[in-house]
């Protein structure tokens, strides 16, 4: 060992019992918890840190390595040439660098002390790993088996150098982690010669159940186990009643097992124990027993390494899992299996929402809310993963809605339906459905009563040829008095009181006045197909929904071709055209349009449910982008015709309906009743986006309060951003603004980080109290091999170019593509105009995309899980709008 001139340091080496989860930026994760769980009085191997200060030290000491960082901070994610080019000049260069003497001879008194006869596992933990919302597991080496002095502190150094492995590397720029920031501690931990080790999840890892202990074990050593060189038996455990739920035996034909002198093997398992079950009973209750203590130390799911030796079970690592869906908050307290139902599938919107969204949601939708709380959030609409879930629990054990809830949501979104009928067959939910419902119900009748009335009476006595008009003027007034209300309301703190207000009592008047008509609509469809049964064309009935006069979503796309018809008439717009600059033609009559426009649909754009986003008025870059390729391919006034050719094939089939149900004794009877069902289903089910409309240009009103309290906000220096006002939520707000030496950083970027991990989690449709996920897929034994089923909602079929669109804003769609989207609203209707065929990950018969796809007449299948990872742009794909599947016909 070398000595070159270096300051004598204390702090490179620390033993686990001195070590607690505050010495992570000395140890690193993985240290910290080996320091907490021996703390913890749990059966954790002994051993000690080499600090993170020794590997400062050994990173600065050698001037050759100074410019490794600056290397580093040149690579981009997406250049994985370079990355693995750089990555192994560092290794290189850190290879040949000595450890520096004080920090050789901390590492080497610390092993004397921890027993020279020993052999050690040598494992990295970096300061970024084993987080509870990165674990970094595998990102860095592990040395097992390690005997004497020079293996010792060779291994130690590879351990430092594998922290610029590729993967690693790449895993800190993908995970936003800067590559100075993070620093690597080695533990150095007393090996254990197991005849048994594995893996145990404190939670189902596949499923999210937090109730299933799942455990993986085999013969000899576990890192053999963790690479996937072994098979494992597994083992499912109940962890309240300490009882096996499942257990696979698997055909273990390997181990890996320690060499006497160091190092490891690959032993061949003798032919009697490659299928006899490695753990009884006594040890899957001990090891449940062990993880339940882990877990309940963490206070959150654990993966924990374990090993059995001489019969003795030793913890040898534990860290969060970090895989799991976060579980719905604020918690049910009644001690009872809840079932949870993603509101952002129902709005096909699968994004976070920020936290000013969220609380908008909860407090507008007042079922459940308790007397004299309107003003408060609704207690069973929680969060989980930045999404808003509702608590259907109170329905689905209802003897009535329980059967008719899932029903209901077969239209909008079928797995969602299916997820719920896979719970309710659990006995536990079933013993839940028996208690007394009689309240429930009369609740739900003080409610559905007047509803169901007025529906009736629209349905059979109403006019729906000016339902839509009388509809559209009532809501424009009740916009203006709102606005008017918000207004004179002085700014600050007492408008945003009556903004919760507002928002608070304005839904169920909307429930009262809109929603009877749609049911009207709905209830005439369902009894025109009965009546005219086999003798009517069902391709007649989906054409009465088609070119409905008065749907919001359509005019919007009318007045978007308009836009563009009038944009062709302009002189000089290469630029405009050519996206070189946003910058709108200044002709007097085509400002005049976009202004008109802008008042009438401004407040919309993709993902409008929250209200964080970025509205039309505010960023109109997706709506520019369809119109110019609305200029550049298609021809004028094709919009205008087309959708007046729908009308007219609408106003034929419902005469060939009306005509086949002119037949028997009671014909001419029959035949007025369809033509009422045909004009009922006409003038009402144009009004199914009203209710959305409603509600859109009311967040408008409530975003420009916001806005304008961002403002005031910035400017007294309390928030460092305008935008940072949509990570508080509404309540918040205001109590802020009443309480002027709140500080609000501190939540702000904590809720700014937590929605960027957010963004990364894919969202359940179903969730359970206890965190399990049904596992739901669509079923179509018709469809060909390595095809993607999904949710037939548009007849036809198609083939053509995937586009893959993830954000309208970015993306511009060429005539005959497919669009693939993870979902779509009426921000995204502009780009259907081009859209050949539709492949959605979300949705159901009438969600917005399945509706909008009819309209046009294209192939739609919606409903297809990772339909965005699992489909690239540029690939030829066949979408079956009948069949309901997908096929990708180059790989």
């Amino acid at each position: 060992m070398e000595k070159p001139a270096l300051p004598e340091r204390t702090a490179y080496v620390l033993p686990f019992s001195v070590i607690s989860a505050a010495d992570l930026p000395r140890v690193g994760g993985k240290g910290a918890n080996l320091g907490e769980m021996t703390q913890a009085g749990l059966p954790v191997p002994p051993g000690f840190c080499v600090t993170t200060a020794a590997f400062r030290a050994f990173m600065t000491h050698d001037p050759s390595v100074a410019d490794i960082y600056d290397q580093l901070a040149t690579l981009t994610a997406d250049n994985l040439e370079r990355v693995r080019q750089v990555g192994a000049r560092v290794r290189e260069r850190l290879t040949a660098v000595s450890i520096p003497y004080p920090i050789a001879q901390a590492i080497v008194t610390a092993w004397q002390t921890a027993g020279t006869n020993h052999a050690y596992a040598i494992r990295s933990s970096a300061t970024a790993e084993d987080l509870p919302t990165a674990s970094f597991a595998g990102q860095q080496d592990t040395y097992l088996n390690i005997i004497g002095q020079e293996a010792l502190l060779e291994h130690v150094r590879r351990c430092w150098v594998s922290l610029f492995t590729d993967r690693a590397i790449l895993y800190r720029m993908q995970n936003g982690f800067d590559h100075h920031d993070v620093a690597l501690s080695v533990v150095v931990q007393q090996m254990v010669l197991p005849t048994v080790s594995g893996i145990l999840f404190t939670a189902d890892p596949v499923s999210g159940h937090r109730h299933i202990a799942t455990i993986d074990a085999s013969y000899g050593l576990g890192e053999a186990l963790v690479s996937g060189i072994v098979s494992a038996d597994l083992y499912k455990v109940d962890k309240r009643r300490l009882t096996i739920v499942e257990m696979t035996i698997a055909d273990k034909q390997v181990a890996i097992r320690p060499l006497p002198g160091g190092g490891t093997q690959q032993e061949v398992v003798s032919a009697a124990d490659r299928t006899r079950r490695v753990l009884n009973e006594g040890q899957l209750r001990q090891l449940t027993e062990l993880g339940n203590r882990v877990e309940s130390h963490y206070g959150q799911p654990q993966d924990i390494e374990w090993a059995i030796a001489d019969g003795v079970l030793y913890l040898l690592q534990t860290r969060s899992i970090t895989s799991l869906y976060p579980l719905p908050q604020p918690r049910p307290t009644d001690g009872s299996l809840h079932l949870y139902v993603s509101f952002n599938h129902a709005q096909v919107m699968t994004d976070p929402i920020s936290p000013m969204g969220q609380s908008l949601w909860r407090l507008l939708l007042p079922f459940g809310k308790p007397m004299r709380q309107e003003q408060q959030y609704n207690p069973y609409m929680p969060t989980a993963g930045g999404r808003l879930y509702i608590d259907a629990s109170p329905l689905l054990r209802h003897p009535v809605m329980g059967r008719q809830f899932p029903k209901m949501l077969q239209i909008a979104d079928p797995l969602i339906s299916q997820g719920i009928q896979m719970v309710l067959a659990r006995p536990e939910v079933q013993a839940e459905s028996s208690r007394d419902n009689r309240a429930a119900t009369r609740t739900l009748l003080r409610f559905m009563l007047p509803i169901m009335a007025r529906a009736q009476r629209q349905l059979w006595w109403g006019v729906p040829e000016t339902a839509v008009s009388h509809i559209s003027q009532t809501s424009q007034q009740q916009l203006n008095d709102l606005q008017r209300t918000l207004d004179a309301a002085p700014s600050g703190a007492a408008r945003l009181r009556l903004v919760q207000q507002l928002t608070s009592t304005i839904f169920l008047p909307l429930v009262l006045t809109l929603p009877p008509y749609l049911i009207a609509g709905m209830v005439a469809k369902g009894l025109l197909g009965r009546m005219v049964g086999r003798r009517g064309d069902p391709a007649d009935l989906d054409a009465l929904q088609r070119g409905l006069v008065g749907n919001v979503t359509t005019d919007m796309d009318l007045a978007v071709g308009d836009l563009a018809d009038l944009l062709r008439q302009l002189p000089n717009q290469h630029a405009f055209l050519a996206g070189e600059t946003d910058e709108l033609p200044s002709e007097p009559s085509f400002q005049a349009a976009w202004q008109t426009f802008l008042q009438k649909y401004g407040m919309r754009g993709p993902g409008e449910i929250d209200i964080a986003r970025f509205r039309w008025q505010d960023d109109p870059r997706s709506l520019l982008q369809v119109i110019r390729a609305n200029v550049q391919h298609e021809l004028a006034g094709k919009h205008r015709r087309h959708f007046q050719q729908l009308i007219s094939e609408a106003e034929q089939a419902g005469e060939r309906l009306v005509a086949a149900a002119h037949h028997g004794l009671l014909g001419g009877l029959r035949a007025r009743l369809a033509r009422r069902l045909v004009r009922a289903m006409r003038g009402y089910l144009a009004m199914r986006e009203h209710p959305k409309y409603f509600l859109v240009q009311f967040f408008g009103m409530v975003r420009a309060v916001l806005e304008e309290t961002a403002v005031s906000l910035h400017q007294q220096n309390r928030i460092d951003a305008l935008d940072d006002i949509w990570y508080l939520d509404l309540l918040e707000l205001i109590a802020a603004l009443e309480q002027p030496n709140t500080d609000l950083r501190p939540r702000i970027q904590q809720r700014r980080a937590d929605y960027r991990r957010f963004n990364h989690l894919t969202p359940p449709r179903v969730v359970t109290s206890d965190g399990e996920i049904p596992a739901v897929q669509f079923a179509n034994s018709q469809m060909p091999a390595g095809a993607l089923a999904g949710n037939p909602v548009s007849t036809g079929v198609v083939e053509g170019i995937a586009h893959v669109v993830r954000d309208p804003a970015q993306e511009q769609l060429a005539p005959g593509e497919i669009l693939i989207a993870p979902f779509t609203d009426p921000g995204w209707t502009p780009l259907f105009i081009n859209a050949a065929g539709l492949v959605m990950e979300v949705g159901g018969l009438m969600t917005h995309g399945s509706v909008v796809a009819r309209e046009y007449g294209i192939p739609a299948v919606v409903g297809v899980p990772d339909a965005t990872r699992r489909i690239q742009t540029g690939q030829r794909v066949r979408v079956h709008g009948d069949g309901g599947y997908v096929e990708i016909l180059d790989r």
